[in-house]
């Protein structure tokens, strides 16, 4: 259950016991913070399942007996769950943090990524980002130069 989540209600298709009373705790306290992390994880497991249906409509469109309309809808209903999502996160302060996947092997504990790996995780986006950046830019230098030079003369 989430601050986000009506305890009578099921949060965005799962059915949430109530683990602790929403109105005795304080919005900042740990326990109510550990049970956001664990619906934004089964929201995130939720997403993923909605994305691979849609994923195999896609896939799938030209095959005899998928229709159009079923993968326009499930692209709307993951459209409608990812707003849902993130709006949650905003709300709980969890979306701050770093989602850690579930382990593929059951039994195998999940390992979370020290702070240093995700440090240099980052540097290695941002400088293929700055890479990419740079040979876009230079490629319209290219283009702009071409296109601003003066055309040659016509001999006669």
């Amino acid at each position: 259950m989430s601050v986000y989540s009506n305890p009578t209600q099921s949060s965005f298709g799962f059915n949430q016991e109530p683990v602790v009373n929403v109105n005795t705790l304080d919005p900042n306290s740990p326990e109510l913070f550990k049970q956001n992390i664990i619906v934004a994880q089964q929201e995130v497991l939720h997403l993923q399942a909605l994305a691979m249906q849609a994923l195999s409509g896609i896939q799938n469109a030209y095959r005899p007996g998928f229709s159009p309309e079923s993968t326009t809808h499930a692209i709307q209903e993951l459209k409608r769950a990812l707003d849902n999502v993130v709006q949650m996160l905003r709300k709980t302060g969890v979306g701050a943090l770093p989602l850690i996947p579930a382990p593929m092997q059951a039994g195998v504990p999940r390992v979370a990524q020290s702070e240093d790996e995700l440090l240099v995780g980052a540097e290695q986006a941002v400088k293929e980002l700055y890479a990419t950046l740079q040979r876009k830019q230079e490629s319209a230098a290219v283009v702009s130069s071409l296109l601003g030079a003066p055309e040659h003369t016509i001999r006669k």
